[in-house]
């Protein structure tokens, strides 16, 4: 065997080493905080030796999910600490088709704008607050006119969303929204290119402010998945365009 067959069945063993640790992780027997057993004890565990124990912590302490602390061992991070490095790798090493990725800005926010809907609807001040926050993101988004590519308003129409999705406290759904934000920005602009009028942009995004303002949860559901839906409509006309 040659040397190029040894370092593929090392990284092949280093792999199974970092399915088996996520199993460990993944199955409650260690909550965030929990130090987790040593590399000679998981090298035992898992009948290999050290090294390949060594390399998958390292990418686990890099990937946020373990932290090792010198002379004390290694510990299970928080799961919300976990980097977006990793979540930004799983979007560029899998599938991430542009329309994927609006069914997962979807998902993230149909939930948080129910949440918000809800908030509303109970007069929690915070939620009351974030509806000021979202009727002054429109204001600066008809401040930009008819001017096309108008990165400022595009600037606002992303905050806007993130702003809902920040509304809804999840810090993971958050954190997965800041990691595609060139992502998001890419399709904002070229959603918004499909307006022969972009002060429509401002209009639509008001009547999103509007069905949550309601505090029905059904009428904040359906003006979610309209929007969703309209963003699918206008970035179809424009890939098919070019």
């Amino acid at each position: 065997m040659n040397d190029g067959d040894d370092k593929i069945r090392q990284r092949t063993v280093v792999a199974q080493v970092m399915e088996h640790i996520r199993r460990m992780i993944a199955s409650g027997a260690y909550r965030p905080g929990d130090k987790i057993p040593t590399e000679q004890q998981l090298a035992e565990q898992f009948g290999i030796g050290r090294s390949s124990i060594r390399e998958a912590i390292k990418i686990f302490n890099y990937l946020g999910i373990l932290e090792s602390r010198t002379a004390r061992g290694t510990y299970l991070c928080d799961h919300t600490s976990i980097s977006t490095e990793a979540l930004t790798w799983s979007v560029l090493l899998g599938s991430h088709e542009l329309h994927e990725l609006i069914d997962i800005r979807g998902a993230l926010e149909l939930w948080s704008t129910l949440k918000l809907s809800e908030s509303v609807a109970a007069g929690h001040q915070e939620a009351i607050a974030t509806l000021e926050q979202l009727r002054e993101l429109i204001g600066q988004m008809r401040a930009t006119g008819s001017t096309p590519r108008e990165e400022s308003r595009i600037d606002a129409d992303y905050e806007f969303h993130n702003s809902i999705i920040k509304s809804g406290g999840n810090e993971i759904f958050t954190s997965i929204y800041s990691t595609l934000r060139a992502f998001m920005r890419e399709e904002i602009r070229l959603s918004q290119d499909d307006y022969l009028d972009p002060r429509v942009i401002a209009d639509e995004h008001e009547a999103i402010v509007d069905a949550i303002a309601s505090g029905s949860r059904e009428v904040a559901q359906v003006s979610c998945m309209e929007h969703i839906d309209n963003i699918k409509r206008r970035l179809r006309v424009q890939v098919e365009s070019r």
